[in-house]
């Protein structure tokens, strides 16, 4: 994996502070003040560590150099992960990989990055009852959770720990979907005919500050209609029509 670079300890020290109430909600604080309690931080370091905590939605910019803490906030979106298990399933991820690209065209424009940037890409493996049900892509910016490779995601929603771990939490999710054939991949990790149908969930997850915190591209077995009615309902009726 390449090498990164992000000032994650000053992160951390950060946004520890800021969930723990060491800032008081609608406390505004100037960059000279944080500069001068986190040991004289670099400003190009605490612009970073700044502009991450907006994208979580953890503070709101009140001017060039003035920022007002938000303070963490409770989830109102579950994960796919979290709704299968509710609904009685037993699910699985296994993460194939966890690499760091330089975002294409398309992925920046899904993140709000510059093309080129350093992006996170999580390939996993989803199972529900053992049942292998979709290669999945996911796209996230560094800022959100630098560190990512170190994390076990076997038995943990990924979402979840944005949310725990490193305190970016989903407030909206977008979703498109569409039928396609599977390509070479999606054929072996799926188990199917390459060309075969497959089902393709866009999600894209949102921070209270609508700032994207994930873009997940996800190839879900199409023939396993009871699982999709499940935890896609509105890509039910694509399936339907086929």
């Amino acid at each position: 994996m390449p090498d990164y670079s992000f000032p994650q300890t000053l992160q951390e020290r950060f946004e520890k502070d800021i969930v723990n109430g060491v800032f008081n909600k609608g406390q505004r604080v100037e960059l000279a003040d944080l500069q001068q309690r986190y040991d004289d931080a670099l400003r190009s370091d605490l612009d970073r560590v700044i502009n991450s905590a907006y994208r979580k939605g953890l503070l709101e910019k009140r001017g060039e150099s003035v920022f007002e803490i938000i303070g963490e906030r409770q989830a109102e979106i579950i994960s796919v992960f979290q709704h299968a298990a509710k609904s009685g399933f037993s699910p699985k991820s296994l993460v194939r990989a966890v690499t760091v690209l330089p975002a294409s065209a398309d992925v920046a424009e899904k993140l709000q990055v510059a093309v080129g940037e350093a992006v996170f890409c999580q390939t996993r493996t989803r199972l529900v009852n053992d049942e292998v049900i979709a290669n999945q892509n996911n796209y996230i910016p560094i800022e959100v959770c630098p560190g990512l490779e170190t994390v076990d995601l076997t038995r943990t929603s990924f979402q979840t720990t944005l949310e725990k771990t490193f305190h970016a939490v989903v407030a909206r999710i977008e979703e498109h979907f569409e039928i396609r054939a599977a390509n070479a991949e999606d054929a072996i990790i799926l188990g199917l005919q390459p060309g075969a149908d497959i089902l393709v969930v866009e999600r894209l997850s949102l921070s209270f500050n609508r700032m994207p915190l994930v873009w997940a591209d996800i190839h879900v077995r199409s023939d396993r209609y009871h699982y999709v009615k499940e935890l896609w309902p509105e890509a039910a009726g694509l399936l339907d029509s086929k």
